[in-house]
């Protein structure tokens, strides 16, 4: 089954992603209500969403979100650790590894947080009066006007799980299929607990990964080699040695000067705490013996 979506996800994958939305909007569509009975699942009416305050669940979301920045501010700095240290190549290649962190900005950055949820309105399932809250529940890709920032449509955290299914990209293809798995158990549990929040719809969960799944889609087709963006993998390297060869040989004097003065400050806080500490233990010696201290003032 893995192999199938792999062959047609890389045949035609902005096919196959908008396919994915239009099959997970059409029930939503005939029937809204599906996004409230699933909601109403977690919700009780004298407790709210009661499992929001459990450990594990909030723990949960904790490493959702932390594992995504964590993930992010890494393959970044691989990228400009690639410029100084060229044997990183060994690790991964850089390819897809731009390609992660361009799909991150423009899916989940952009796409999600900058447009939809920050311009579509839709009030999240706490906030409306279904579950204890003021504004009126609005339909999946209605634009509305309730929710004024940081709202339900569509779920921010969803999109950035998801997307850390590309992450695959950078296993070995021999470890990818238990990848796979480990990586979708994890999506599915972070996604989904922020319906138990109160954070998300369904719908909100489901069309954050097919907007993903989509801006995956249209990047790997901009690089394919029909693209005029199109660069291969060691041609790219080859740039990115040249360019980090340059950076280092105009750097070279600041970053010489930079380990001097932290040399020399090393040494002068060094100097300091080992004064202190000499004067810590002639004073801890001076307290054991108190007869040689009385000795030395008497001659």
């Amino acid at each position: 089954m893995l192999d199938a979506i792999t062959k047609q996800a890389r045949q035609r994958p902005i096919y196959l992603a908008t396919l994915l939305t239009a099959l997970i909007t059409i029930p939503f569509l005939i029937a809204p209500e599906l996004d409230i009975w699933v909601t109403s699942l977690f919700h009780d009416a004298a407790d709210g969403f009661w499992l929001k305050s459990l450990y594990f669940p909030y723990r949960l979301r904790r490493l959702g979100i932390a594992s995504s920045r964590i993930i992010i501010i890494l393959l970044v700095l691989f990228v400009l650790a690639r410029l100084f240290w060229p044997d990183l190549k060994k690790l991964f290649s850089l390819k897809p590894v731009l390609y992660l962190i361009a799909v991150a900005g423009i899916g989940p950055g952009l796409i999600v947080n900058g447009l939809l949820k920050a311009g579509w309105g839709r009030a999240r399932p706490v906030q409306t009066d279904l579950f204890g809250g003021a504004w009126p529940y609005s339909e999946v890709w209605v634009v509305a006007g309730n929710c004024q920032n940081n709202c339900s449509f569509v779920s921010g955290e969803g999109a950035m799980s998801f997307w850390m299914l590309g992450l695959l990209l950078l296993v070995p293809l021999g470890w990818r299929k238990v990848s796979f798995w480990i990586l979708a158990a994890f999506v599915i549990a972070i996604s989904f607990n922020r319906i138990i929040f109160g954070g998300h719809y369904l719908s909100d969960i489901l069309l954050s990964w097919a907007i993903t799944a989509w801006t995956m889609a249209l990047l790997s087709v901009f690089l394919r080699k029909h693209s005029p963006l199109y660069i291969d993998n060691a041609h790219l390297e080859m740039l990115w040695d040249r360019w980090g060869a340059s950076l280092r040989h105009h750097l070279q004097p600041a970053l010489s000067d930079l380990a001097k003065g932290l040399k020399d400050s090393f040494k002068a806080i060094w100097g300091f705490f080992e004064g202190e500490l000499t004067d810590i233990r002639n004073a801890l010696a001076s307290r054991r013996n108190p007869d040689q201290n009385e000795k030395r003032e008497e001659d």
